[in-house]
């Protein structure tokens, strides 16, 4: 995976570029999109995945899907459509947005979709309408309501399982809401003989965020399972569908090629001694992708000393920003960008909203290490995925604060390009979201 963070001249430069100097050309606080990292991610992924195939003698293909919701931002997602092998839907309007970015590129119409969530009937409608206008589309199949509903309609359609696991992210959290359980996935691989579906896919979901190789393995067994016992009845079944369970690269060391390896490896063992043939392999990632293809950077406005720590006061809000971080606790890297040369104090940032809660600090130190100086930028790295969704993009936000100047940077036909998409967010914009005029 391509090195991002580069340290020249006593500024921090963000995939080449020297992240002061775009603060200074478009002004803070700004948000910046780097698409090619999205396509690199991407194409690095697919790389290690084939390199493994080939060398471990894996009988299967690897399947890039990029997960809408990690970012809606247009541009995003048709990069990700483009470099990668499809996309996954989570909802009725995410499918036909998906609808409509295929039909943007007619020549990719081939290209994957997998649907997933609990779906209604206007979901289930346009899976099915898909489906019979030639997508290549996969149901996969969250509750017994579901099933039972596509029999009722007597569709040729292709379809998966959700598997159900249990928690392994928080100790208080017994149960995930999603899947379905041994008896449901008994009930159909019973019954689905008896109808149109076409069985094709299991697939569980991994949160790639907080790996831990013992309860990776333990998911991917428990799903794998699955897959076995239903090979064993179905040779329409080819794929298993990890869901988002790429590790993501918040460690810049993090092994990939051996993490790859290992899985096949562990995969194709288990196909061996089952007699069974080796299915394809879908990935379903967004953070992957998306995560660290954008900087949020702020200026330093004031100083505040009313505590074991001065307060730096940045002009936008963490708040707003970082809704992953604040909701979920995920982290996302705080740098200083300018001045790295200067001696460094212990500070606190802290937002411009009038929220006492629109703080930020290291939780295990109690503070940051940021230079000495007055002329200070600081860059949230790695906001690329879920901020623009949970936070509201082009909503009204707290303290009216205007959403930041919004700049996307990529390679196109060799040449540099750049465009604003918005500019910083005016008090008429607002206005006009809350009908004020």
């Amino acid at each position: 995976m391509k090195t991002l963070k580069e340290i020249k001249n006593g500024n921090l430069y963000y995939n080449g570029y020297d992240l002061e100097k775009l603060a200074k050309e478009y002004g803070t606080p700004l948000k910046v999109t780097f698409l090619d990292v999205i396509s690199e991610h991407i194409t690095s992924l697919k790389n290690s995945f084939n390199a493994a195939i080939k060398e471990t003698g894996y009988k299967g293909n690897f399947i890039y899907l990029n997960a809408n919701k990690a970012n809606y931002g247009k541009e995003e997602i048709e990069t990700s459509f483009i470099a990668g092998d499809g996309l996954e839907t989570s909802s009725y309007y995410d499918l036909l947005l998906t609808l409509k970015m295929f039909k943007n590129h007619p020549e990719f119409k081939n290209k994957l979709i997998v649907s997933n969530g609990l779906k209604l009937n206007d979901y289930l409608d346009e899976i099915i309408n898909a489906n019979n206008n030639g997508y290549n589309i996969i149901d996969i199949i969250d509750d017994i309501r579901e099933y039972e509903y596509l029999k009722s309609k007597n569709v040729s359609l292709k379809v998966g399982f959700r598997c159900h696991l249990s928690s392994q992210y928080e100790p208080e959290v017994k149960d995930d809401r999603f899947g379905l359980l041994d008896d449901e996935i008994k009930y159909i691989l019973d019954d689905v003989k008896n109808t149109k579906l076409s069985l094709t896919t299991i697939h569980y979901h991994q949160r790639g965020f907080d790996y831990e190789e013992d309860k990776f393995d333990a998911n991917l067994l428990k799903a794998f399972n699955n897959y076995l016992n239903a090979k064993k009845q179905y040779n329409t079944l080819v794929n298993f569908d990890i869901g988002g369970g790429m590790p993501l690269p918040i460690e810049e060391n993090f092994n990939y090629d051996a993490f790859i390896k290992r899985m096949l490896n562990k995969l194709k063992d288990l196909c061996l001694k089952n007699n069974i043939d080796m299915p394809n392999i879908i990935g379903e990632n967004g953070k992957f992708s998306q995560k660290d293809s954008t900087v949020n950077i702020y200026k330093v406005v004031g100083v505040k000393n009313t505590g074991e720590y001065p307060w730096h006061i940045v002009n936008g809000s963490l708040l707003i920003a970082l809704p992953e971080m604040f909701a979920l606790g995920e982290p996302i890297e705080v740098r200083p960008i300018n001045n790295l040369t200067s001696p460094m104090q212990k500070v606190r940032l802290a937002g411009i909203t009038c929220d006492c809660d629109d703080v930020l600090f290291d939780r295990e130190k109690g503070y940051f290490l940021l230079p000495n100086e007055k002329d200070n930028y600081i860059g949230l790295i790695g906001t690329g995925s879920y901020q623009n969704s949970m936070n509201g993009k082009g909503g009204v936000h707290h303290c009216l604060l205007p959403e930041e100047k919004d700049v996307i940077i990529y390679t196109k036909d060799g040449k540099e390009v750049r465009e604003i998409r918005h500019d910083l967010q005016s008090i008429d914009d607002i206005y006009r979201i809350i009908n004020f005029n």
